[in-house]
């Protein structure tokens, strides 16, 4: 196809051959509309009249031009023109990796680099439901700015469209026909499969291992050979002089079992940039002029220019600079960070099984920097959603609204533990400092407190006397009773019943081992306090009772601990109705804790209870803002809003709630008691519609309800209420406070007394909660229900 250089194919002129491939010839040519060089891709002649090669072109350029970002070759234009098919696509400057790759590897800090910024373009088009296909180091250019590009999305296509494509023609090829390389092919693809995002994370396995040692990890004479290998073998071992944090990356991305590899190429590029902390997405920058030469490039992938002036060495300055210490960085250029979201740190360790321990060290350093009074930390529960997020860290810090983000990783190695942290300024995504730290696994919580130390020293924390002395405090864990304690934490944050009991005894076993440490003890008091409040699987006074002995342990074992304070102060509240015992140590447990968002939520529920609503709010307020996305402390404050009988702003906190976790009938159930309160029976309907029918009856109940009010009007509804709710309560003692609200609505108040009379004596936790629920206001001139608040230690009408 000589003759068509010099010749203008649609409106580009093409000015020189760059390279070949089995779909087509890759030229350099000059758009005249735009006035710039593209590479200009055009199907051979002999390939004109099958009309799958045409297919696939044409789909080749339409996957890849939904694809705009920095580490991908954007394509511009698809057209046909004088019998030529062809599509135009950016013109990329530098090298292929693999020209790039030294004989032994390349240096560690490149490997991450390079390997974060791959991991970045394939978290993006993963995304957005493209596969690759086709991803090796002839594929991915390195510009002079070393800044990754990966090439020839040619083999992608859209997740979404894999299987009816399958089905009709599969992957547009001869029949039986493999496309990608064989040395970076999963051991699925080569025995049959079809190719997903895990076999791209495989071939960035195989990626990371070529750089790394400068070969491949499998060897073969054969394609047959080679394949057995990738199937049946393991990688050939690596040199000792790889670290471990990065072996272990690598042999997670080349599991044979695709479950077992990373979730997400954002897992990769996390972990990668954990490694070495360094590491920085790099930007396109201004340069001078350049001499540019051209060269082939391998199958389908684009032929590009490279400066002679690039420097191929990484900046390996002290990772250690702190935000002084940026260019030009006086005073003026220092961010104020005054709010900070922990993300959930990477488990480097290549073991799913692992990931307690990298949870539990998350909420170790969310727990040592939330007692700071000078700084707003983002409480577990709103992080972990973000997970595996793919959002940006510009988009998170948005959602969580904070200045700063903390990320990084944690490898455990036997008794070793090493956690590498990074702090970035979340509106510039600019990373200001990183540190890794090791030790042994008992001394973990000292590590965790010099973590926090050192990002209150960058970020230029005023720390009281007491904050500093308490983050200077060397303690000392016991091993084993701590990773049983880690791995109670992490079955108790699933909050289902089965998981619970998981958490109990594995608190208590730690508690066995060492009765010392006032986490197992505060463990145990929380885990007993989710089975009582929330699930209701143990009966109110039994539950708050264990409750409370557990967190007079953990406060005998140690005074400052604020989730004891919450814990004992809830006990005292719903178990003991001790109003002035339970806001005592809410108060203390907020001046212990400040960023300790479940401290403002128990105050909350005492003050709101108390009838102290517009105080309740300011303490929803302050939770909300350690927790956003907590469906708990959402969940309350719609409650409060409820109580202070403010109702629109009731519904729409409900509606919030219901978003956050659209599974959870917490939003929807009061939702449906606003409704009721206001008159809605139709917005009831409709909720009971969607509600499943282990909580609602089933549809026969539900259609009962309906038919009742459509006959009857509320009057109806409330009968129909009544004989559903009159039925035996078993251990679920609220019941008998909703019977009183039924009969209250029927205007039958003396079976509505009745039946709160029987709740208190069964000692029901919410009877706290009759004097401001706005059922009730037509009782409260009955002297028997008087008498029911006086009882329960408040002052009626307060």
């Amino acid at each position: 196809m000589d003759e068509l250089l010099e010749q203008t194919i649609s409106h580009y002129r093409i000015t020189s051959l760059l390279g070949a491939g089995g779909m087509g010839m890759v030229y350099r040519a000059h758009d005249a509309r735009l006035d710039r060089d593209l590479a200009l891709k055009i199907l051979p002649c002999n390939l004109m009249a099958d009309e799958n090669a045409r297919a696939r072109l044409i789909a080749e350029a339409r996957t890849a031009s939904s694809l705009n970002h920095p580490h991908i070759a954007q394509v511009y234009d698809v057209g046909e023109d004088r019998g030529h098919m062809f599509f135009a696509m950016e013109l990329v400057e530098g090298k292929p990796l693999r020209e790039l790759i030294q004989r032994g590897g390349l240096p560690h800090a490149t490997v991450c680099q390079f390997g974060s910024q791959i991991a970045n373009a394939l978290a993006f088009a993963h995304e957005r439901g493209v596969v690759h296909r086709d991803l090796k180091s002839a594929n991915v250019m390195i510009t002079p700015e070393r800044r990754v590009k990966v090439l020839d999305f040619g083999l992608a296509k859209r997740l979404k469209d894999a299987q009816a494509d399958d089905k009709r023609d599969p992957d547009l090829t001869a029949s039986g026909m493999i496309l990608g390389t064989p040395n970076y092919l999963p051991p699925e693809v080569l025995l049959g499969g079809s190719a997903d995002a895990r076999s791209d994370i495989w071939a960035l396995g195989v990626m990371l291992y070529e750089m790394a040692s400068g070969r491949l990890p499998f060897d073969g004479a054969s394609m047959a050979e080679l394949a057995t290998a990738i199937v049946n073998e393991s990688p050939n071992p690596l040199s000792a002089r790889v670290p471990t944090g990065l072996q272990m990356v690598i042999a997670r991305c080349l599991s044979k079992d695709p479950g077992s590899r990373y979730r997400s190429a954002s897992e990769i590029e996390a972990a990668l940039e954990a490694l070495d902390p360094s590491v920085v997405r790099t930007r396109a920058s201004g340069g001078g002029s350049r001499r540019v030469w051209t060269m082939a490039a391998g199958a389908g992938a684009v032929a590009v220019g490279i400066a002679l002036a690039v420097t191929l060495a990484l900046r390996t300055g002290d990772i250690r600079k702190g935000i002084g210490g940026a260019v030009g960085g006086g005073a003026a250029d220092r961010p104020r960070i005054e709010s900070l979201a922990v993300l959930p740190l990477a488990n480097l360790s290549g073991d799913p099984t692992q990931e307690y321990f990298a949870d539990g060290m998350t909420e170790e350093l969310i727990t040592n920097l939330a007692p700071i009074r000078s700084l707003k930390v983002i409480s577990r529960t709103s992080v972990m959603p973000f997970k595996h997020s793919t959002k940006s860290l510009k988009e998170i810090a948005a959602a969580l609204d904070v200045d700063g983000i903390v990320e990084g990783s944690v490898l455990r190695a036997g008794d070793r533990v090493r956690i590498t942290a990074q702090l970035i300024e979340a509106a510039k995504d600019r990373h200001l400092w990183a540190k890794s730290y090791e030790r042994d696994v008992k001394d973990v919580l000292g590590l965790q407190s010099e973590v926090a130390r050192d990002i209150a020293s960058e970020i230029q924390l005023r720390l009281s006397p007491q904050e500093a002395a308490r983050m200077t405090q060397r303690r000392t864990v016991n091993p084993e009773a701590y990773e049983l304690y880690l791995r109670g934490r992490y079955e108790w944050s699933k909050v289902s019943p089965a998981a619970i009991l998981k958490a109990i005894e594995y608190y208590q076993k730690a508690l066995a081992l060492d009765p010392t440490d006032a986490r197992y003890s505060s463990g145990l008091a929380d885990a007993y306090l989710l089975q009582t409040q929330v699930l209701g699987t143990v009966p109110q006074k039994e539950g708050m009772a264990k409750v409370k002995e557990y967190a007079r342990r953990a406060l005998a074992a140690d005074e400052s601990s604020a989730e004891a304070h919450a814990s004992i102060a809830v006990a005292l509240f719903f178990g003991d109705w001790d109003w002035s015992g339970a806001e005592k140590n809410a108060r203390q447990a907020i001046q212990l804790n400040t960023g300790y968002s479940t401290a403002h939520l128990v105050y909350s529920v005492i003050l709101a209870a108390s009838g102290r609503v517009n105080e309740a709010i300011e303490q929803d307020h302050l939770a909300m803002d350690l927790d956003p996305l907590s469906l708990i402390v959402n969940w309350n404050a719609a409650a409060t809003l409820f109580y202070a009988r403010r109702y629109e702003d009731a519904i729409a906190q409900c509606k919030r709630a219901s978003e956050l976790d659209p599974s959870s009938h917490l939003g929807p159930s009061t939702l449906a008691h606003v409704y009721e309160q206001t008159g809605n029976y139709q917005g009831v309907m409709d909720i009971l519609d969607k509600l499943p029918a282990a909580m609602t009856g089933g549809k026969g109940v539900v259609s009962k309800l309906k038919h009742a009010y459509a006959t009857a009007g509320p009057t109806g509804y409330w009968r129909a209420m009544l004989e559903l709710e009159s039925g035996p309560a078993g251990s679920k003692f609220k019941d008998r406070i909703r019977l009183g609200m039924v009969y209250t609505r029927l205007g039958e108040r003396e079976r509505a007394l009745a039946a709160l009379e029987h709740a208190f004596a069964v000692h029901a936790g919410d009877m706290v909660f009759i004097n401001i629920e706005p059922c009730f206001d037509p009782l409260h001139g009955e002297p028997r229900f008087q008498s029911l608040v006086r009882r329960v230690g408040l002052t009626p009408g307060a």
